[in-house]
């Protein structure tokens, strides 16, 4: 009768000659590894695919643009260049949203032979205040020129004081040296952009918050004042004395995160609020019977094509499964923004209409939902709707 202690010797298959070698007995591997080795095999087969289609559907759109890498430009030529404007998703870091531009767009954009110059903020706010500054300092500029100076009316009779000029403004370096005789004559430098006024440059929002933003500022600059309203410097006096006296009270709450934005300067209030878009006055400043340029010829931002892209960002415990999801597919991410981009490249524009206010509206649906109740609290700017003039959208254009 067999021992009951006994152990039957393991099912496999063996070779005498593998026995003499060494070689145990070639059998299947246990349940618990058969299981963790499919599993094991499953998420990295998964993960390689997902990634082997993103090349390729990366390069897909690479080369759907690449015969615009293969335009050749002269030394005094300089290709077309975008404005890049990139926030950080709600409730998470500016890195995000780098990243997949650096993934997802900046490679066709590259392949294109498109230059860009990029914008991004830290806190919300700092896009529509430098868009809406940028336009000031325009508007400031035309008025100075076309204000005509005292001394020239005046015959510069009344004027005895000596009259001081920058020794660069007198003579250059090449005017003194020899050297530079053997050269040849400035170089001048023409954009791209210069050319035609219909497919000059363009405008990039990356996240619905960064569109916002310099909607916002496009409006702030063209309606608002020159000058900070004495409304706006009370209200800032207000929240500053404010902030401090809630420091005071409680010196322990603040962290590393407070500290570094305490450094910096407070983002400026909006020197006119939406609901006097209607009452304000369109740039006096500005000749907008036809297309304001700069100084080199090329339109200005406000006066180029824009187009948002929509930041795919999920955070929360109870979105895991759509992370995971995502994580697993981002290939149909890849195509979607390839094809975007491709469009952007291809420089086909068509005149802003309503809809457009709603460009990557979707994004909204994955905001969390306590950051958006906090930014209502807060009066928070990417949680208002986005109001809009149509004297201003009417100037606009967007990429189809």
């Amino acid at each position: 009768m067999p021992d009951a202690n006994e152990v039957k010797p393991k099912k496999g298959w063996s070779n005498p000659a593998l026995r003499m070698m060494g070689i145990p007995r070639i059998s299947l591997p246990s349940r618990n590894w058969m299981i963790f080795w499919t599993v094991v095999t499953t998420i990295g087969g998964g993960i390689a695919y997902d990634k082997y289609e993103q090349k390729q559907m990366r390069k897909k759109w690479m080369d759907a643009v690449k015969q615009f890498g293969e335009v050749s430009y002269g030394a005094n030529e300089i290709p077309r260049k975008l404005s890049i404007f990139i926030a950080p998703p709600p409730n998470d870091f500016l890195d995000e949203s780098l990243k997949l531009f650096r993934k997802f767009i900046k490679p066709v954009l590259n392949a294109g032979v498109v230059d860009f110059e990029i914008f991004s903020e830290s806190r919300q706010g700092d896009i529509r205040a430098s868009v809406a500054e940028k336009i000031r300092e325009l508007r400031r500029k035309q008025l100075v020129e076309e204000t005509p100076k005292k001394n020239e009316s005046n015959g510069n009779q009344d004027n005895d004081e000596e009259e001081l000029k920058s020794r660069s403004d007198l003579y250059k370096a090449k005017d003194v040296l020899g050297l530079y005789k053997v050269f040849p004559a400035d170089i001048n430098v023409k954009s791209e952009d210069a050319i035609d006024d219909s497919s000059a440059g363009g405008i990039i929002c990356v996240g619905r918050g960064a569109y916002k933003e310099y909607l916002s500022g496009v409006h702030e600059g063209l309606l608002g004042p020159l000058e900070k309203p004495q409304s706006v410097i009370d209200e800032e006096t207000k929240l500053a004395e404010e902030k401090k006296k809630e420091k005071e009270e409680n010196p322990d709450k603040d962290d590393d995160n407070d500290e570094e934005q305490s450094n910096l300067k407070p983002v400026p209030l909006r020197y006119i609020k939406p609901e006097d878009y209607a009452n304000a006055q369109l740039a006096p400043e500005l000749d907008l019977s036809t297309v304001v340029k700069d100084d080199k010829g090329v339109p200005v931002f406000f006066e180029q094509p824009v187009y948002t892209f929509p930041l795919p960002n999920l955070v929360g415990f109870t979105n895991i499964p759509r992370k995971i999801y995502r994580y697993f597919t981002k290939r149909f991410l890849v195509d979607d923004f390839g094809e975007r981009t491709a469009t952007i490249v291809n420089n086909k524009s068509r005149p802003f209409v309503y809809k457009d206010v709603l460009m990557a509206k979707e994004e909204e649906m994955d905001w969390p939902k306590k950051w958006v109740e906090k930014g209502k609290e807060r009066n928070s700017e990417w949680v208002q709707e986005l109001e809009h003039d149509e004297r201003v959208t009417s100037r606009m254009k967007v990429f189809e």
